[in-house]
């Protein structure tokens, strides 16, 4: 059936990920800490509370700011 994967991630400060695609949706949920994701041309800043939604395929990349590790949910769609 359809549904979502979910599962804790935890990033250190200063973690990168270059530029790439999940080829399933996925949203990620900020439990504490921040998290800099860019999409396109804009950078979104998500802090505790705060979910996004990535489409199958969207180019993107992200960064850990400040000095403090970030940890989140990822839900995946399958």
């Amino acid at each position: 059936g359809e549904g979502y994967s979910v599962f804790q991630w935890t990033d250190p400060a200063g973690t990168k990920y270059g530029p790439h695609a999940h080829a399933e949706d996925q949203s990620h949920w900020i439990l504490s800490g921040e998290l800099e994701l860019r999409v396109g041309h804009e950078t979104y800043t998500l802090r505790a509370g705060d979910r996004d939604f990535l489409p199958a395929n969207t180019i993107h990349s992200a960064f850990v700011p400040g000095d403090q590790s970030v940890v989140y949910l990822i839900g995946a769609k399958y």
